[in-house]
């Protein structure tokens, strides 16, 4: 067991292969106590502040284990980097090597059949997107993995990947004539001769929730590490529940239009295409009135309870869904076969979410784009599911982020994910927080509600941008926020603004690190999987406390089974998850030793409100100020500080 956390002490392995080696007490912890699992058994949770070197802490147990460790990640910006750099670094540097695969969704890889068919017949949805099929059917012929990923700069929502990716509702597995060349099917093969095998939450949860027709994507396993755990609960809801959408019953439509043109059929409206679009406008019309109505996601109640009634729409849906499975059975080719199933398939999930009767399910319908509409039936609890379906069968179950626990203990994480028993470790971070960085939390402001708020944050982002001369990330917990202080910093013309949405989030991070005067204004998914190590970013601003819309269909239902059950859901749910997504977001700033900045919160509930203190002691212990001056004095002091 020692072992493991030799390879990092100072003399051995690591610092002979590792060009700035530095000796990392807690990285050597966490690797020892990874191992005695692995080796052991069971489940062990670990609270690894940044700058711990994680990954090599479990990298390590999990190639020395002798068998198949699948390893997954909540970002591919983490997976990307165990694959193009932590494996290497072991492989390469320290000779510590294992047969190992990368896997990533099907979504984000290349169907040959699918590209081939398009790219003789282009039919483009957003005709400005016709300017990346040359770029993509140059890569086609050149690539030795179908990833996505290989074509710089390729828009993360692209419309026209969804016309040639490898989705799982297109494919037609070992009947396809391309079977054996599919990316896909290398892959699994890879996987199955691999003893490390790195994915992410996305593909392990859908692979684990509905085996396809073909069989799991990922091999036998017995033994997960998962990384950036704190986003296990929501994807487990998410793959679960049932979602269905308006986009996919147009994706039908289209897909049933082509293949009715190919076999000599109606260009347009051929296939049946044409009677299911009448009944889709039907049905979503009425859903998409009522979300005008409310929020963007609102809860989908049965008329009983005050709900729409569907029964006619649907009926007509389901008929046109019917009509279109059965005129695609009725041709020949493996094609027209998977597109019958997929009617069936939208048709049943449609059965499902139309239902509205499970007490342990909650039903939401929400607005995506300009006239988008998702149905869904989400798990309330995921924990019993996530034991039952996940760990009783595992050997060994390692889970690790930075934002595990709540004053630093695990009881909430270990309840919401059904693993009360688990093992717990908390490895602090090897940088000095109160050195590196001040948490400024300024006076005389107004409660967010206040309309005064909006006006007085923008005062104080723009004294902070002055201290820092921009360099900052700017994160919001609403799209409303971050619309209002852009439009403010855009009258300023002082900085050069990058916002969420307008590109990839790769490559937006990318623009940031080589703009000057750069500042990014972001929204959830700024706050993780975010890496800007150096002066490049000097400043994080985080408008409000985190707290989740307490109106969501599923936070409501949450909280509601809480008080059902006698607890406070306030203390219970609410504080520990806006807890752990403000340590989220307060991580993006020190990356490295020698980072240095200045973290905002603009919201004065962290100092006036007896639940405020449950936040700051779960934070890094950082050094506190309340002016502006003592902002601009630590900002101008020495530049050489280094963590003790």
């Amino acid at each position: 067991m020692a072992a493991a956390g030799d390879f990092f002490r100072p003399g051995g392995p690591l610092s002979r292969a590792h060009p700035s080696y530095e000796p990392r007490e807690g990285q050597a912890e966490m690797a020892e106590a990874v191992s005695r699992a692995l080796e052991g058994g069971g489940a062990l949770m670990v609270e690894a502040g940044t700058g711990t070197g994680k990954t090599l802490s479990y990298l390590v147990p999990a190639i020395e284990a002798g068998r198949r460790v699948v390893v997954s990640t909540g970002t591919k910006n983490l997976q990307d980097q165990i694959w193009g750099q932590d494996l290497p670094l072991l492989r390469d540097r320290a000779g510590l090597d294992a047969p190992a695969c990368l896997m990533k969704g099907r979504e984000n890889y290349l169907c040959r059949s699918r590209f081939e068919r398009f790219d003789a017949e282009p039919l483009f949805e957003v005709l400005e997107e016709r300017k990346w099929l040359p770029r993509i059917r140059r890569w086609a012929r050149a690539t030795s993995t179908g990833d996505r990923a290989e074509i710089e700069g390729l828009p993360d929502g692209l419309r026209l990947w969804r016309d040639v990716n490898a989705r799982a509702d297109t494919c037609t597995g070992r009947k396809c004539p391309e079977h054996e060349l599919c990316w896909l099917t290398r892959m699994k093969r890879r996987a199955q001769q691999s003893r490390i095998v790195v994915v992410n939450h996305h593909l392990y949860f859908a692979d684990l929730a509905v085996r396809s027709a073909y069989g799991a994507v990922l091999p036998d396993h017995d033994t997960v590490v998962f990384d950036e755990a704190h986003l296990l609960e929501d994807v487990a809801t998410l793959y679960f529940g049932v979602q269905v959408s308006s986009a996919q019953v147009e994706d039908l439509a289209r897909d049933a239009e082509g293949l009715a043109a190919r076999g000599g059929g109606a260009a347009e409206g051929g296939g049946g295409a044409a009677g299911l679009r009448r009944a889709a406008r039907s049905f979503f019309s009425p859903i998409r009135e009522r979300l005008r109505e409310g929020a963007a996601r609102v809860r989908f109640d049965p008329p009983s309870r005050g709900g729409l009634d569907l029964d006619r729409a649907w009926a007509e849906l389901a008929e046109a869904l019917r009509e279109v499975g059965g005129g695609a059975s009725a041709l020949e080719g493996e094609e027209a076969g998977a597109l019958s199933d997929r009617a069936s398939e939208i048709g049943e999930a449609f059965e499902l979410v139309l239902r509205r009767d499970d007490p342990d399910h909650v039903y939401g319908v929400e607005g995506r784009g300009r006239a988008g509409v998702v149905l869904s039936a989400s798990p309330i609890d995921v924990s019993a599911l996530l034991r039952e379906r996940l760990f009783e069968s595992l050997r060994a179950a390692v889970l690790t982020s930075a934002t595990l626990a709540v004053e630093g203990r695990f009881e909430f994480f270990r309840s919401r994910l059904g693993l009360e028993s688990a093992d717990t470790l908390v490895v602090g971070s090897p940088f000095d927080p109160a050195g590196q960085a001040v948490l400024y939390l300024p006076s005389a402001i107004p409660e967010p509600r206040d309309p005064a708020f909006v006006p007085r944050a923008v005062e104080e982002i723009r004294n902070l941008l002055a201290v820092t001369g921009g360099r900052a990330f700017l994160l919001f917990t609403s799209y409303a926020n971050l619309e209002r202080v852009r439009a403010a910093l855009e009258e300023d013309g002082s900085w050069n603004l990058i916002v969420q949405g307008e590109g990839s989030k790769v490559a937006l991070v990318e623009k940031f690190k080589r703009t000057e005067r750069a500042v990014l204004l972001g929204t959830t998914s700024f706050w993780h999987g975010v890496d800007v190590q150096g002066e490049a970013l000097s400043l994080v601003v985080i408008d409000k406390l985190p707290f989740e819309v307490p109106d969501d269909p599923l936070v409501a239902a949450r909280i509601e089974r809480i008080r059902d059950r006698g607890g406070n859901p306030f203390a219970e749910y609410q504080v520990p998850i806006a807890v752990l997504e403000l340590k989220q977001g307060l991580g993006r700033l020190l990356r490295s030793r020698s980072d240095r900045g200045v973290l905002a919160v603009l919201d004065p509930r962290l100092v006036t409100k007896a639940y405020g203190r449950t936040f700051l002691d779960s934070v890094p212990p950082y050094r506190r100020v309340r002016t502006l001056e003592e902002c601009r004095a630590f900002f101008s002091g020495p530049r050489d500080r280094k963590a003790s």
